[in-house]
């Protein structure tokens, strides 16, 4: 599936840029940082798998279902283990690449919105182990750091990342939802391949990836999404002298 994001990446340069501006990272307005926290919540990508999450956890049902998934393995098999880490791989690989091709204005754009990118796989990654720490829920092949799924969490992460870069990128619409189909795709398979390794509970891995999709979108949206100009004073001359323009943000 990864194969594919190449070649529709590549149909950037047969269709127009998106009316999306420049890809880069800004400080944000205080005002927009509280607003980007609420719509990524307010994202299904974020509340639903918590509330399967909630779910599964009445009646145990989540160490049941997670035992039958660890010893029956119906989609990777022998090779979960190894398929969790090569798909998580791709979907963070998929995100390099499109923050390489999403326009930027300038080399200092281009740096500045790989610098969200990275801050926040690390940042995310730093609260997965922090939760683990308080949390010590046990593993089902054994240990105390099940939930939440990491695994999952930067595999979400990477997946919501890509998915914004591609709306910067210029290519048919098909493209763009096949690309985002397929990061998606890899990085629920990703939390799968976890659980059917016995390395997760079902439910850690749901809130693994809905922990990754919020921190993701909030970044994204704050530090690189809706950037507003500042105030300009710039100089005109005419014919009497000169006029001075002062231009300021309506929002």
């Amino acid at each position: 599936m990864h194969k594919l994001l190449l070649p529709l990446m590549l149909l950037a340069g047969c269709a127009g840029v998106p009316d999306k501006g420049s890809w880069g990272g800004h400080w944000p307005q205080l005002d927009h940082v509280g607003q980007a926290a609420l719509n990524a919540a307010k994202n299904p990508n974020t509340w639903l798998p918590l509330v399967g999450a909630a779910v599964l956890s009445i009646d145990d049902y989540d160490q049941e279902l997670s035992e039958k998934l660890a010893e029956q393995r119906p989609l990777f098999g022998s090779n979960s283990k190894v398929a969790a880490n090569t798909l998580r791989n791709v979907v963070v690989s998929s995100y390099l690449l499109t923050a390489l091709a999403t326009p930027s204005a300038n080399f200092q754009d281009k740096l500045s919105g790989m610098a969200v990118g990275i801050v926040t796989l690390v940042g995310q990654d730093r609260v997965v182990e922090g939760i683990k720490d308080v949390i010590e829920r046990e593993r089902p092949s054994g240990g105390d750091r099940s939930f939440p799924s990491g695994h999952a969490s930067l595999a979400s992460s990477a997946a919501t990342l890509t998915e914004r870069n591609l709306d910067y990128i210029g290519m048919p619409s098909w493209a763009r939802t096949a690309a985002s189909a397929s990061v998606r795709a890899l990085a629920i398979g990703t939390g799968w391949a976890r659980v059917e390794a016995g390395k997760h509970h079902v439910g850690d891995v749901l809130a693994g990836y809905a922990l990754g999709h919020f921190f993701a979108a909030f970044m994204h949206e704050a530090f690189i999404e809706d950037r507003l100009p500042g105030a300009e004073l710039s100089f005109h001359p005419v014919e009497s002298g000169g006029a001075l323009r002062l231009t300021l943000p309506l929002r």
